[in-house]
């Protein structure tokens, strides 16, 4: 993992920061497709990582999610049928801090669940980006300061994520079991 002060992180700029995630994500994970888009704003910018296509089942499969999982997410007025089709969509924006956490096979990020192997590997995509990024944020003086707005996602709003599970073609198979990272 690259160590960069906060200074060298300011330096590279976001468009050169997106070029080396692309790099090391197109380099670590050979069989999937990923998009790596930056946005520019007043004050600040943004790198978007959509994860295109996997070679792992990143989502679990709705029929096997256990009854608690099931059973909590009903009781905060969602019908299966709504539940599932949450799990289906090809979109799913992702929460960056859940994939930080320990792995809770009970738990959604942000509308859907996800297998133990496309958490680790969903962390590990996060990782990547935080070495580039640095945040000095205080939320309790209401003070917002990053390097970039980091935002994450299976597929695009109008381009479909092709997880190992629904793909067309053989996925190629890779042991992520030595990529889970405790925290």
């Amino acid at each position: 993992m690259i160590q960069l002060t906060k200074s060298q992180k300011i330096r590279l700029g976001t468009k050169e920061i997106a070029r080396r995630i692309r790099q090391q994500l197109k380099q670590e994970f050979k069989g999937c497709k990923f998009s790596v888009r930056i946005s520019r704003y007043s004050m600040g910018s943004s790198i978007t990582v959509s994860l295109m296509k996997s070679d792992i089942q990143i989502k679990k499969d709705f029929d096997n999610l256990s009854k608690y999982s099931l059973a909590f997410y009903l009781d905060n007025h969602y019908t299966p049928e709504k539940l599932r089709n949450l799990q289906e969509e090809t979109y799913h924006q992702l929460n960056e801090y859940i994939l930080k956490q320990k792995y809770n096979p009970d738990h959604w990020c942000n509308g859907v669940f996800l297998t133990a192997e496309g958490h680790s590997f969903l962390k590990r995509v996060v990782e990547i980006a935080d070495q580039y990024n640095y945040n000095d944020s205080d939320s309790m003086t209401d003070y917002y300061s990053v390097n970039f707005a980091f935002h994450l996602s299976l597929g695009k709003w109008d381009k479909a994520f092709m997880d190992a599970q629904n793909s067309e073609t053989d996925p190629i198979k890779t042991d992520w079991s030595t990529v889970i990272i405790e925290v």
